[in-house]
């Protein structure tokens, strides 16, 4: 059987660190967007319609929702999985020491 083994304060660090990097991508996901739609701002007809309309859809939930989403959830699986392995640390200990 494996064994398995946390080490608190560097899971810790990358939840923090994660998150920082959600934000980031976020911002520039915003960033990229502004970008993209001053640089068409000045085009005109169907072609810069249906670029803006795919801007505004498809890229513009990719760079600013879906990657920081992810990260997110996978920052909070991470803090659920060390909260979990504190507890269970805690229960183990209590138990040893009949508390």
């Amino acid at each position: 059987m494996a064994s398995c083994r946390i080490v608190n304060a560097a899971v810790e660090s990358s939840v923090a660190n994660i998150r920082t990097i959600s934000t980031s991508y976020q911002t520039a996901g915003e960033n990229f967007i502004s970008d993209l739609t001053k640089a068409i701002a000045e085009m005109e007809g169907e072609t810069k319609d249906a670029l803006q309309n795919f801007i505004d859809t498809d890229v513009k939930t990719f760079v600013e929702e879906s990657v920081s989403t992810a990260l997110t959830g996978m920052a909070d699986l991470l803090e659920a999985n060390r909260t979990n392995f504190l507890d269970v640390d805690k229960q183990i200990a209590d138990s040893i020491s009949g508390s």
